[in-house]
């Protein structure tokens, strides 16, 4: 495996109190665990079954990314979670007496358990156990971080947000400099995650291109030329790379 951020520089974040945060390896997934897991491998767009033959489903993501859409009465639809490489999804995650869709949002791979079999290794491997604490964890820490941005974030410090934790989590250094990641949601998508109407997140995204700070070389990836810069558009950033450091989910398969 290789980092995601291919890169032994430091960050410095220009925020109110910048400071210097190295992002550690990663461990990487337990060999029992992955050792017997199904791999299914995901294209864009691929839904997810949350069961198997009635038992609830365990999803270990490997590589690329999912989206977890949620439907509640009356047709109610939400994209409430994006589930990145080291991430752990279970069936039971969704809220009961709602609709909820897991799809692929980029192509990647994922490990598929039944819940029982997934609990039975955990109960037997303090390692698999603690894996999937400490990314349930770091999940939960995430969506702390969404949910305080959707709920008091301006809308350009909201797509700062999510762009510096893409970067983060999948960025690649761009031999043109600057860090090239994927953009795996649509606009409209995008736009329901972050809690903004689709026409105010097409202005925001324009008006960062136009500052020379985003950039699209090619079809559902970004290039940010100065990742600082970016960073100090959101109060979350050190949070967040602190967080993905941490976690060292910026690496992938």
């Amino acid at each position: 495996m290789t980092t995601g951020l291919k890169t032994r520089d430091t960050f410095r974040l220009t925020s109110a109190a910048p400071s210097e945060v190295a992002v550690p390896a990663f461990g990487g997934l337990p060999g029992a665990l992955a050792a017997q897991g199904a791999v299914v491998r995901t294209r864009r767009g691929q839904s997810l079954a949350l069961a198997i033959d009635g038992s609830e489903a365990v999803f270990v993501v490997r590589a690329g990314a999912l989206m977890l859409r949620v439907t509640l009465p009356p047709g109610l639809r939400q994209v409430v979670a994006i589930l990145y490489p080291g991430d752990v999804f279970r069936a039971a995650f969704a809220p009961p007496a709602a609709s909820a869709h897991l799809s692929a949002v980029s192509s990647g791979e994922v490990l598929r358990f039944r819940w029982t079999a997934f609990a039975d290794l955990a109960a037997s491997d303090p390692e698999i156990a603690r894996y999937y604490e400490d990314a349930v964890a770091r999940q939960t820490a995430r969506q702390a971080i969404h949910m305080a941005a959707v709920g008091r974030f301006d809308c350009r410090q909201r797509v700062a947000t999510f762009l510096v934790e893409l970067a983060l989590r999948t960025g690649m250094r761009a031999p043109c400099g600057g860090l090239t990641f994927e953009m795996p949601l649509n606009r409209t998508d995008m736009a329901d995650y972050l809690g903004l109407n689709a026409d105010t997140l097409s202005r925001t995204m324009s008006r960062l291109r136009a500052s020379g700070l985003l950039s699209h070389p090619e079809r559902h990836r970004a290039l940010v030329r100065d990742f600082e810069a970016l960073a100090a558009l959101t109060p979350a950033a050190q949070s967040l790379t602190a967080l993905c450091g941490e976690a060292a989910l910026s690496k992938h398969g």
